[in-house]
C-alpha cells in the first residue's frame, strides 16, 4: 500500500514510517523537498538496517501535495493549530477512494498539566464539542477520516526494538475505511486495533493523550499508554 504522511518529519510521522515500511511504501511529506528527502534517507537506512531482507517497503521524501496526490492512505500528524487550515490547501486532492488517518490531538499545557482543547470553541466540558478528527473530515471530504494512534507514544514507535503490546483505539463512520486502518495497525507487530464507535467519539480518544501525559507527570512514569484488559473472574476453589 502507498501511504502518505503529512507532517512526516515530526516524531509521530517518523515513528509510523519506520514501523509501516516493513510492508508498505511510505511517502514522507514536507513543505521542503530537501528536508523530506533528508529525513526519508535517514529513516530508510534505519529501518532497513533493522529489518534487513524482510523489509518489503520503502520510505521516500516528497512534497506534501505529492504525498496526498499519490497515496491511498494519508496519515495526518500535523500540529493541531495548523492541521485543518493546511489541509484546505489540498482539499481538491482528497477523493472518495482515499482514507485519512487523523493522529491529531488538540491540547494545551497549564503549568505542569495537559488539557484537551477543541479546535473549535472554548466549551471544554461540552460533550457536543467536535473532535479534531471531525473538523478534518469537513476539510477532506469526500475522503473518509479514521481517528487513531493518539495513545501510542511516538518514542515507542520509533524504537523498532521495543515490543509495543498496546491497543490502538479507532473511531470512524465508514466500515471499509475502518477495516483498512485496522489492517495497517495489525501490520505493526503487537499493536491491536479496537473500534470505539463513530467519528464523533474521537473526542474521547484524543482526550486520553493529555490524561496519559498527566499520569506521567504526576506519577513519574515514562511514556505510559493503554491496553484494554477484559475482566477475568476468580475461580473459587471447591
Amino acid at each position: 500500500m502507498k501511504i502518505g504522511v503529512i507532517g512526516g518529519t515530526g516524531d509521530m510521522g517518523r515513528g509510523l514510517c519506520v514501523r509501516l515500511a516493513l510492508r508498505h511504501e511510505l511517502l514522507i511529506g514536507s513543505r521542503s523537498l530537501e528536508r523530506a528527502s533528508a529525513t526519508s534517507f535517514n529513516l530508510n537506512n534505519y529501518a532497513r538496517g533493522f529489518y534487513q531482507s524482510t523489509m518489503k517497503g520503502c520510505i521516500k521524501g516528497v512534497l506534501n501535495e505529492d504525498a496526498v496526490k499519490e497515496a491511498e492512505v494519508v496519515i495526518v500528524s500535523l500540529p493541531p493549530a495548523v492541521s485543518a487550515e493546511y489541509l484546505r490547501g489540498f482539499s481538491s486532492l482528497f477523493t472518495p477512494e482515499k482514507v485519512v488517518i487523523s493522529t491529531v490531538v488538540p491540547m494545551t499545557r497549564k503549568k505542569r498539566l495537559f488539557y484537551w482543547t477543541p479546535l473549535e470553541g472554548e466549551a471544554l466540558g461540552d460533550l457536543r464539542t467536535r473532535s479534531a478528527a471531525e473538523v478534518l473530515q469537513d476539510v477532506v471530504k469526500p475522503a473518509c477520516v479514521v481517528s487513531g494512534f493518539q495513545t501510542v507514544p511516538a518514542s515507542y514507535l520509533y524504537n523498532i526494538d521495543s515490543v509495543l503490546n498496546i491497543d490502538v483505539l479507532l473511531a470512524g463512520d465508514d466500515e471499509l475505511s475502518l477495516a483498512k486502518v485496522g489492517s495497517l495497525v495489525r501490520d505493526i507487530p503487537n499493536l491491536r486495533p479496537l473500534r470505539v464507535g463513530p467519528l464523533e467519539n474521537s473526542k474521547f480518544i484524543e482526550s486520553i493523550t493529555p490524561l496519559l501525559l498527566n499520569v506521567a507527570v504526576l506519577n513519574d512514569l515514562r511514556d505510559p499508554s493503554i491496553r484494554v484488559v477484559p475482566w477475568m473472574p476468580t475461580i473459587e476453589p471447591e
